[in-house]
């Protein structure tokens, strides 16, 4: 009987050890799959993260890229608007525009010209230090006029041939690649000449890639003058 009484209590223990085992087992293998599911769920938004950082930086780049871009093509029009503009446009200088030669034009003597538009200043037009100025296609030279601003009247072969000291109205000749603009003196000419890129007329030495003017008074050809003597543009 005793016996008996012994095995079952044995028997009940042993069962309620083992629920206990099974039942911590369980909650293992719960705290187990809770782990399991939390890692997962951690890589899964560490993924998601990176790529939408990597998206936002790829949009960035791309961004920055078109930036670029666009600046260069902007640069690019605006130099190519600057080289049009710079350009020697001997048609609109025929009808006394010279806005295609706007700025500062020195030569190797130091002499100047400014250019605005329709107007033009010289240091010395004739290379004999006369200043000179040139609206549309008159002529302005103080040293030349009378006391009333107009050319002064002169004589010229005997007292009884008077003659004006230039004129101030300019002809217009047209050479091979270039144009003069010229006033007539008494036995010379006062040119001023527009040479393009690619052209020197009679220039001895000059440029031939930049764009030139020669100003001076002569009994020769327009452009017969000395590299010393042409006008390169400067600012």
């Amino acid at each position: 009987m005793k016996r008996t009484i012994l095995f079952g209590f044995c028997t009940v223990l042993l069962g309620e050890l083992v629920g206990c085992s099974h039942l911590d087992k369980s909650s293992a293998d719960t705290v187990e799959s809770s782990s399991a599911k939390v890692m997962t769920e951690s890589t899964v938004s560490s993924k998601e993260a990176k790529a939408t950082t990597e998206i936002t930086t790829e949009q960035s780049s791309s961004v920055q890229e078109t930036k670029e871009a666009d600046e260069l093509n902007a640069s690019e029009k605006e130099e190519q608007v600057k080289v049009v503009t710079e350009v020697m446009n001997l048609a609109q200088i025929q009808q006394g525009d010279y806005s295609s030669l706007n700025g500062t034009w020195e030569n190797g003597l130091g002499k100047t010209i400014y250019v605005e538009n329709n107007t033009m200043t010289f240091t010395d037009i004739s290379n004999q230090e006369q200043p000179a100025g040139i609206t549309g296609l008159n002529i302005d030279i103080p040293k030349l006029n009378s006391p009333d601003g107009t050319p002064e009247i002169v004589s010229y072969m005997g007292d009884s041939n008077k003659v004006k000291s230039y004129e101030q109205q300019l002809g217009i000749e047209e050479n091979q690649g270039f144009i003069s603009l010229r006033s007539n003196l008494p036995g010379a000419v006062i040119y001023v000449s527009f040479l393009p890129n690619g052209i020197v007329g009679d220039i001895v030495e000059g440029e031939i890639d930049r764009d030139k003017i020669v100003a001076v008074g002569t009994q020769n050809t327009a452009t017969s003058v000395r590299a010393a003597y042409v006008y390169y543009k400067i600012d």
